[in-house]
């Protein structure tokens, strides 16, 4: 049998605090990711007609941030639950991509206007001779004196309806301003949603 012995002990308690030290992470990862997003954000700036321009500048970002991630996962050990670089990265990768849909975006309207400019420049380019025979035949003008208003004279039929390049133009005019406003929007609204998002994240983490 054991015997049971009652009396005080001295004993010793510690709790650890375990911080991990951002220094690392913040020059190697948050920071170069942090700037390829905001890069992306100089195509917003970027004439809407320059589509070479803000093509490289979009796939270019795009690929160097796809680049850095795959060189974060390598460094960092393998587990099974999502990290908070990972949640980081996913983030910079979706406002990279969302710039490029918005590029899109303004291209299709851009090419819109193109269109439009072209169908009016040939509408207004066959606009005389149809103006030519509208003002023979109209019998307003044929019934009026030869004294007053000669046949020749070049004077537009009174009903007469809005030419059809002016249509054309005012939609080309309507696609390019609406391209615009897309670029004007987006200059504001993406940085704002990734200041937003840096501070859920990082209150988030440090105070968890």
């Amino acid at each position: 049998m054991r015997a049971k012995s009652e009396s005080n002990f001295s004993c010793l308690k510690a709790s650890l605090f375990l911080e991990r030290a951002l220094g690392y992470n913040l020059v190697q990862s948050y920071i170069p990711t942090g700037l390829i997003v905001a890069i992306s954000w100089v195509s917003f700036f970027i004439d809407r007609r320059a589509v070479p321009a803000r093509v490289t500048l979009s796939f270019t970002t795009l690929v160097s941030l796809t680049t850095l991630g795959n060189g974060l996962r390598y460094d960092l050990p393998q587990v099974s639950y999502a990290k908070a670089i990972d949640l980081w990265y996913g983030a910079c990768l979706l406002f990279v991509f969302m710039s490029l849909i918005e590029f899109a975006a303004v291209n299709s309207y851009m090419r819109k206007c193109e269109k439009f400019s072209v169908i009016a420049t040939r509408q207004h380019a066959r606009r005389p001779a149809l103006h030519t025979r509208s003002i023979i035949r109209d019998p307003s003008i044929l019934s009026q004196s030869d004294s007053v208003f000669p046949r020749w004279f070049p004077h537009p039929p009174i009903h007469e309806e809005a030419p059809a390049s002016e249509y054309f133009m005012r939609l080309s005019v309507e696609c390019s301003h609406f391209a615009l406003r897309i670029d004007k929007i987006s200059r504001v609204a993406f940085p704002v949603s990734f200041l937003v998002f840096n501070v859920m994240y990082w209150s988030y983490y440090k105070l968890k």
